[in-house]
């Protein structure tokens, strides 16, 4: 078997019982036994569990990004392009469980390393929304004095609306919700 190889084993099965047990819960020796690797092997390739589970959520967020990024260049239209970015983000940080858990869990606020990962996803995604954003500009789809601007608040308004969704899981209908919020986004509250 290839290093490589061991060590995608070892991630991938270092997910799933993060996944099931969270961080706070999970052992490397947790990880060793279910990977069916020795502790030796494990620390072969990482230093300790907090390494394992930043190793994990990076992957996570590559993941988050990839889909993304495949839901913009599905579309044609700027307003088709935000619209799928919003939906696909959501429906994809709902499936990917330990990046929301790092999200939301106050133990790991201070796992800096944690931070980091959100705050380069965050520009990431800002960077994103802005091509789109000037994309809609450009093609007269948008009107917007700050794109920059825009596109943070988007942003910001997207995180906020994790934790009802997510956390609280107060309605089952997410997608339509999201609807609802790229319509105020949109369209405003002003009556026209």
């Amino acid at each position: 078997m290839s290093i490589a190889s061991s060590k995608d084993i070892i991630l991938e099965t270092a997910r799933n019982i993060f996944q099931r047990f969270g961080f706070a819960k999970t052992s490397i020796g947790d990880i060793a036994n279910a990977a069916r690797k020795g502790r030796r092997t494990v620390y072969t390739y990482f230093e300790n569990k907090e390494e394992i589970y930043k190793a994990v959520i990076k992957k996570e967020v590559d993941v988050l990004r990839d889909k993304l990024s495949d839901a913009v260049f599905s579309e044609s239209s700027a307003q088709e392009k935000l619209k799928h970015y919003l939906v696909t983000r959501m429906m994809t940080i709902n499936e990917l469980s330990n990046y929301y858990d790092a999200l939301r869990n106050d133990y790991l606020q201070d796992f800096k390393i944690i931070e980091n990962i959100r705050e380069d996803f965050d520009n990431q995604e800002i960077s994103m929304i802005s091509e789109i954003l000037t994309e809609g500009v450009e093609d007269n789809e948008f009107k917007i004095d700050n794109i920059n601007l825009t596109a943070k608040a988007i942003v910001v308004a997207m995180k906020g609306f994790e934790i009802p969704f997510f956390i609280e899981k107060v309605d089952k209908d997410i997608e339509g919700q999201l609807n609802s919020l790229i319509d105020i986004l949109f369209n405003g509250i002003l009556k026209r």
